[in-house]
């Protein structure tokens, strides 16, 4: 095969794995966040 096609495969191999990941690992950090944030509020919050 053409050493830039085996390239081409490898970024995008990268590209697949990467992306979900960086998606994922962002949804979950803004998730927690707000979790945390609820759970800084309530503690405060008068009973």
């Amino acid at each position: 095969m053409n050493p830039h096609i085996d390239l081409i495969y490898f970024f995008s191999s990268l590209v697949m794995v990467a992306l979900p990941l960086g998606v994922f690992g962002w949804l979950t950090y803004r998730v927690v966040k707000a979790y945390w944030r609820d759970q800084k509020a309530a503690s405060k919050a008068p009973r």
